[in-house]
């Protein structure tokens, strides 16, 4: 989804404005990324249509001959770079 698509605003205005976010989301017209002021943490506001078409976009990938390739290439990498104490240590 485009930049443009979302939205970000301020607990405190996400507070006043719920009703509003709520359906302008559901009916699929963008993302809202809600912060607070002094926290670093955030979290994205998203229709249920849009998580479960995230979610089979992922089992689709999953269950894809490049992906598992991918997995076994990693797997054989932390093997290779595995200490005798199990810790993985990064080779230059």
């Amino acid at each position: 989804m485009s930049g443009e698509c979302f939205q970000s605003l301020d607990v405190t205005k996400v507070r006043r404005a719920l009703a509003t976010l709520h359906e302008r989301v559901t009916l699929g017209a963008g993302r809202v990324e809600i912060k607070r002021r002094g926290c670093d943490d955030v979290c994205v506001m998203i229709s249920k249509a849009e998580l479960e078409a995230l979610e089979q976009a992922l089992e689709i990938l999953a269950e894809s001959a490049e992906y598992r390739a991918a997995c076994d290439t990693l797997t054989q990498l932390a093997a290779a770079t595995a200490t005798s104490d199990g810790r993985v240590t990064a080779q230059l």
